[in-house]
């Protein structure tokens, strides 16, 4: 089976999203929230949250699992 070679415009690219994604996380834990209602309400959301990314990864590693073994 063939190795694939990341290009480096790729791995440039890769490493721009993961920044920005830790600069949205850092903004969203700076927040202050009032009430515990609004606390649980946060918690809740960012569950579902990770398990709906959590399905979204599982669904395409799936395709490029499918696609390596069928060609």
């Amino acid at each position: 089976m063939a190795q694939k070679v990341w290009s480096g415009l790729f791995l440039l690219q890769l490493r721009t999203i993961h920044l920005r994604l830790c600069l949205v996380q850092s903004k969203c834990v700076k927040q202050e929230f009032n009430s515990s209602e609004k606390q649980a309400l946060a918690a809740n959301n960012r569950r579902m949250g990770f398990i709906l990314l959590s399905v979204v990864v599982t669904f395409f590693i799936g395709i490029v699992i499918k696609r390596s073994m069928l060609g």
